[in-house]
């Protein structure tokens, strides 16, 4: 059954509609598609670029910073005021430096040390008689201003109480050397400016550009290793990217690639006036999905109106299809009671667009050349069938023929010349395939005593029966053939002797236990027969010519059959000594 198909049942005019509206949704779709595309990327660039400006500010607040604190502590350190504080009592000098960091509370620790290296004083104590000569800022304050990048509390971890939260404390280290009325050194004045004074400035920033919404701020040293942000002292950039950070102190996508789903900008922190600045990195970050989702909900936002434009378009194409339409319908209907109404055979003309007008036209030539061919196509269906009515009795005559020519006219078996043809055939299959064949070759026993005592019609009746026994026995691929008189030949497939011998006792056995009626005497009388038949086997040899010679040889067999006293089965000679 032919498969119908989604178009076969849609009318024209609702494929019309539908194709519209499938257009517009793709369309639509596709155009929702590329401007989600182009608005992701355009606005990745904006953000990009605003991130930057995020990162940019960042680092000018850290340097502005820095440069006040670095400004504070060499101000402190040539006021001319506090020269005779600096070697006087360390309690004095203590009391002075705790004002001091009063003022500047960013300060987490403000000293004094001699120019030996020995704090003299210092805030809340700490540190007051301790050696720093080896700490870098006291070994570079003694040479000029000196400012050192991020690091962990050394001497001053223990000393501080407990610190709130997980990280530790972290200091960068003020220096600046002190001079005496005469000008030379007499120590350093140092601070630790706490790291926490870089989270708040953080936080005022991200405060000020709360739009960016899930943004966060790192902040990097001049290796590449966090120091302010998520897994602080974990290397963040690799070299390549430090190359990139020298070459373009600031920018977008430093990340690219190695942050997935973040849109990233950066700038470095290179100084302020007379701080020099320590290289930090300033990156700024905020989620990709974040970032583009005004984009998202705008393709969205285009996605829905052209949806509802979609609908409007196919009912606008439903409407309009349906008037450019209505000619092909009128048609259509006009065909159809043409077929289903045998008087008519025309169109009636119809007016629409010119297309309809000439498919009118052309389908009106058409029935009336149809109506000539249908005329001519009974005339010659008549001529077919007559011919076909002859065609059939000729092929039925040739089928008897046939049959006659192949068949025992008294028993409906094969006769000779069918056999040996068939057999031929066989033989052949078995020879190409190594397939065994056997032969058996039965003889109705006294068979003239038969004909003589109750006549020729009760022998035909005997051959028959022997016949269908010999018949019932084989299998459909058995040949089974009447050779002339009371002989019969059984050509059994795939058998070797043991089978053939097994049928020919079969066929003996059947044949002796049920006598054969032969109708009634010349008397009236019913009359009755037992037959009893001698059967010779053999199967085919590697050196038979043919199957004539395996024949022969069961043909032999079945007189020794009828020598060793009849009603038996006896395998010829070649089986007897292969036996043996």
């Amino acid at each position: 059954m032919d498969r119908i198909s989604v178009s076969d049942r849609l009318s024209l005019r609702a494929q019309i509609a539908l194709a519209t509206m499938i257009l517009c949704v793709l369309l639509v779709a596709a155009g929702s598609l590329a401007a989600a595309l182009i608005g992701q990327r355009k606005t990745g660039e904006l953000i990009g670029r605003e991130l930057a400006e995020l990162a940019a500010s960042m680092a000018d607040r850290l340097d502005r910073g820095m440069f006040e604190r670095y400004r504070e502590i060499g101000i402190i350190a040539d006021l001319e005021t506090l020269q005779p504080v600096w070697q006087t009592e360390p309690a004095v000098l203590r009391r002075t430096l705790e004002h001091l960091q009063a003022s500047f509370p960013d300060y987490a620790w403000i000293g004094f040390a001699d120019a030996d290296g020995t704090v003299r004083a210092a805030t809340r104590g700490m540190l007051d008689g301790a050696s720093v000569a080896k700490r870098p800022w006291f070994a570079s304050g003694l040479a000029g201003p000196f400012i050192g990048d991020v690091h962990e509390a050394v001497l001053l971890a223990g000393l501080l109480g407990p610190r709130t939260g997980r990280e530790p404390f972290r200091f960068v280290d003020v220096a600046y050397p002190v001079h005496g009325a005469d000008g030379a050194v007499i120590g350093v004045l140092g601070a630790h400016l706490s790291w926490d004074w870089a989270e708040e400035t953080r936080r005022a920033v991200l405060a000020v550009n709360e739009h960016f919404t899930g943004a966060e701020i790192l902040v990097l040293d001049s290796e590449g290793r966090v120091l302010l942000g998520p897994n602080t002292g974990a290397r963040l950039l690799d070299a390549a990217q430090l190359a990139r950070v020298q070459a373009q102190p600031g920018g977008m996508g430093l990340l690219e690639g190695q942050q997935a789903g973040w849109l990233t900008g950066y700038a470095v922190a290179g100084g302020y006036r007379s701080y020099p600045g320590l290289g930090w990195i300033v990156l700024a970050r905020q989620p990709a999905a974040i970032a583009s989702q005004p984009v998202r909900d705008l393709a969205q936002a285009i996605l829905l109106v052209g949806f509802g434009l979609s609908l409007l378009g196919g009912l606008a194409a439903w409407i309009l299809a349906g008037r450019l339409t209505r000619p092909v319908r009128q048609l259509t209907a006009e065909a159809e009671r043409i077929g289903r109404d045998d008087h008519v055979h025309t169109l009636p003309r119809l007016g629409g667009a010119r297309e309809v007008v000439l498919l009118s036209r052309a389908l009106r030539s058409l029935l009336r050349r149809l109506g000539l061919a249908e005329e001519k196509l009974q005339e010659a269906e008549r001529e077919i069938d007559h011919q076909a009515e002859e065609t059939r009795e000729l092929s039925a005559d040739l089928e008897r023929l046939r049959r006659l020519a192949e068949t025992d006219p008294l028993t409906g078996l094969l006769n000779r010349r069918a056999f040996l043809d068939a057999a031929a055939r066989q033989v052949a299959y078995a020879r190409r395939y190594d397939r065994a064949l056997a032969v058996v070759v039965a003889d109705i026993d006294h068979f003239k005593a038969v004909n003589d005592r109750h006549g020729h019609a009760a022998g035909d009746v005997a051959i028959r029966a022997v016949a269908g026994r010999l018949q019932q026995a084989a299998r459909d691929s058995d040949l089974v053939a009447r050779f002339g008189g009371e002989e019969f030949v059984v050509l059994l497939m795939e058998s070797d002797i043991a089978a053939a011998v097994s049928y020919a006792e079969r066929v003996r056995g059947a044949i002796g236990a049920s006598p054969v009626d032969l109708g009634t005497d010349g008397n009236g009388r019913a009359a009755a027969v037992t037959l009893t038949v001698s059967l010779g086997c053999t199967v085919l040899g590697q050196d038979d010519r043919d199957v004539q010679d395996a024949i022969d040889r069961a043909d032999g067999a079945l007189y020794a059959a009828k020598a060793a006293g009849r009603n038996r089965v006896r395998i010829s000679v070649a089986e007897r000594n292969a036996a043996e």
